[in-house]
């Protein structure tokens, strides 16, 4: 089968990740091909094991002008889908070009959902959705219920999923916590800070940095001198901390549609401790992390306390319901499905 991936095009899908969306998408990459005849739509800096077709983009133009210079990609992108002629489309960009277009020349194509709705791509998946060609898939209930209303159609989850073997790792924790993301406000980098100094305990976190601003006039200002940033890292740099980590906190501002770092922490045994907010109820059984009950530092400063009782195994156990190939396989049934 021949199979066109769409990525969101801000970021190259290449290590060290930018965010979940580009390791979700450079993880499916890995996987279909080995089962197909894949080309991956992105950014012109990535680097993936399969044919990547691309097209200019100016970084620069991009930050000043995002919506004229990510449309422009787009539109770039599904005209060269439309000549190629494959067999189905899976797209996990952000815009609704792909979507729009596909349901308008006929194009079998199946939609990740990534993010809660918002306005600009609301209104174009309602309208395709009434499309026998266009189908949506969500990365959990939360979000797929978010989804619900505005589409005409019931939205089915798939899971997102990591390789556990490769997050397997010796647990040796010492007296710091740790978190990761892209550093914005949305991500509640300055939340998990307090949370750490008000336990009077050291954090390590990690990150690129999204929002100078934001790390320049909040988080700066917050850091002690036990505290530390260490950088944009890869994988495995970020496993290294995860090893050595008593806790992975996270001060989320929004309704998390998944949280791939979630399970990245919780596959190393790292307990993990959150918000009760978008699907971290969902990936976060029991006895693999604490929920704060409230939305405020001090709870969340309960939770870390109280998440250092928690076993490994226990934690580790909760991130098997994860499995990439679980992810991969349910991809292929609804991608062989509408093909």
């Amino acid at each position: 089968m021949k199979l066109a991936i769409i990525a969101h095009p801000r970021f190259p899908i290449k290590s060290p990740y930018a965010g979940g969306l580009e390791a979700f998408t450079g993880a499916l990459v890995e996987y279909y091909q080995s089962v197909y005849e894949v080309t991956l739509y992105a950014h012109p800096d990535s680097e993936v094991n399969c044919k990547l077709k691309s097209f200019p983009i100016d970084n620069s133009q991009y930050q000043q002008y995002p919506d004229i210079v990510e449309n422009d990609f787009m539109l770039k992108v599904m005209d060269d889908i439309a000549k190629e002629q494959f067999d189905v489309v899976h797209n996990n960009s952000l815009n609704p070009i792909p979507i729009l277009w596909a349901s308008k020349h006929n194009i079998p194509m199946l939609t990740t959902l990534h993010t809660p709705p918002y306005s600009k791509l609301k209104a174009v998946v309602g309208l395709a959705s009434y499309s026998p060609f266009i189908h949506f898939t969500a990365v959990s209930h939360s979000l797929a219920e978010a989804w619900e209303p505005f589409i005409n159609d019931k939205v089915e989850v798939t899971y997102n999923g990591i390789d556990l073997k490769r997050w397997q790792v010796t647990k040796k924790p010492q007296d710091y916590v740790f978190t990761y993301g892209r550093i914005l406000p949305s991500k509640g980098i300055d939340i998990a800070i307090s949370t750490a100094q008000q336990m009077g305990i050291a954090i390590k976190f990690a990150g690129p940095i999204a929002d100078q601003h934001y790390m320049d006039d909040v988080v700066r200002p917050l850091l002690k001198p036990c505290d530390t940033y260490l950088g944009h890292l890869d994988h495995h740099s970020i496993k290294h901390q995860l090893a050595h980590a008593k806790a992975a906190v996270f001060g989320t501002r929004w309704d998390e549609p998944f949280g791939l770092s979630t399970l990245e922490a919780m596959a190393t045994g790292t307990p993990v401790v959150s918000f009760n907010r978008g699907a971290f109820a969902e990936i976060v059984s029991e006895g693999a992390g604490v929920l704060a009950k409230g939305n405020n530092v001090n709870s969340l400063a309960a939770a870390l306390e109280a998440s250092f009782s928690l076993n490994q195994s226990d934690v580790i156990k909760s991130a098997r319901n994860f499995p990439i190939a679980k992810m991969c396989s349910e991809y292929s049934n609804i991608l062989g499905r509408i093909a």
